[in-house]
């Protein structure tokens, strides 16, 4: 899944500028694209966490800030490339990172924002005593079959999916643009002061 975002910025001094730097331009965008990109991806993530529902568990093996950045992949802007891109990839987190409940016809966990319930499930949590010391607690799992350990740990929407959402794309449009004007004119300012 790709998406593709674009951000332009105009303005006529921003182009005598780039005129004036001549052949250093291309470094002074891309310490701006940088510079303006970290601030928007962090802002981004934080829209995309939202969006997934993501909370913390105690028994889940990651918090989810350090889950959001392993399936996340950034490329910063160089002279040569002037992009700063942000990629999601993988499947959905395990369903304990979504806020799991359960109920007498199954496991319910927050799917992009509404509750959805998973057929054939059941989340062991300390609520009921006798499973408190299971070995298996504190998961949702799901039967696949009839036999006593027929089971899997069913998943969550990915990170992918999040992106592609409406709230995060527009957190990005915004924040791109607010930065990125500032940024270039402070790049492009210090190298024809000479830095």
């Amino acid at each position: 899944m790709s998406v593709g975002i674009r951000t332009e910025i105009r303005s006529q001094d921003l182009e005598r500028m780039l005129v004036a730097a001549g052949s250093r331009a291309p470094v002074g965008l891309a310490r701006a694209l940088n510079r303006a990109g970290v601030p928007t991806e962090n802002a981004y993530l934080r829209v995309v966490k939202t969006t997934l529902g993501l909370r913390s568990h105690p028994y889940a093996k990651a918090p989810v800030g350090n889950v959001i950045k392993r399936r996340t992949s950034r490329k910063k802007a160089t002279a040569a490339r002037l992009v700063y891109s942000l990629a999601g990839f993988g499947q959905g987190l395990p369903a304990i990172y979504y806020q799991p409940k359960e109920a007498p016809t199954g496991a319910s966990i927050n799917w992009l924002g509404s509750r959805k319930q998973i057929g054939r499930s059941f989340y062991l949590s300390a609520k009921f005593p006798r499973r408190k010391r299971s070995g298996i607690s504190h998961a949702v799992w799901r039967r696949t079959g009839h036999g006593k350990w027929a089971l899997d740990r069913p998943r969550g929407p990915g990170i992918p999916e999040a992106m592609a959402a409406s709230a995060p794309r527009r957190t990005w449009e915004s924040q791109a643009s607010a930065r990125l004007g500032p940024a270039l004119a402070s790049a492009l300012g210090a190298i024809l002061r000479g830095y």
